[in-house]
């Protein structure tokens, strides 16, 4: 298993929120997740449209983890055959298409960083 905030795409404290973020969710800690979720939103992004589509993604998990709907991508992504690293090459080749907004951007990014994430402590 390696560390927890390897090839994550956000740096310093805000790659340390991201991972005690993570890690609240994973532990299905709602109320210090939803706390970390704050405190991410004050740090630093490329931009401010990048970290609203960052921060929409990290809400959008939570919302998922908290509901256990098994329609939803991150309750669904162990028994459908494809790997984690499959879905982080595609979150990446998303962002690579350049008709994506700087919103895409981050959303995918932190798309990219949850996966990341699951990889790295599985």
């Amino acid at each position: 298993m390696s560390k927890p905030g390897s090839k994550l795409t956000v740096t310093g404290k805000t790659r340390e929120s991201v991972i005690l973020y993570l890690e609240n969710v994973h532990d299905r800690k709602f109320s210090d997740a939803e706390r970390e979720l704050e405190n991410l939103k004050s740090k630093r992004f490329p931009d401010e449209e990048y970290q609203m589509g960052y921060i929409n993604a990290m809400e959008g998990l939570l919302l998922s983890v908290r509901s256990g709907d098994d329609r939803d991508f991150y309750n669904r992504t162990n028994g459908n055959g494809k790997s984690l690293d499959d879905y982080v090459k595609e979150f990446k080749e998303f962002r690579k298409l350049p008709i994506r907004t700087q919103f895409d951007q981050g959303f995918f990014s932190a798309w990219t960083d949850i996966v990341q994430y699951r990889i790295n402590t599985e």
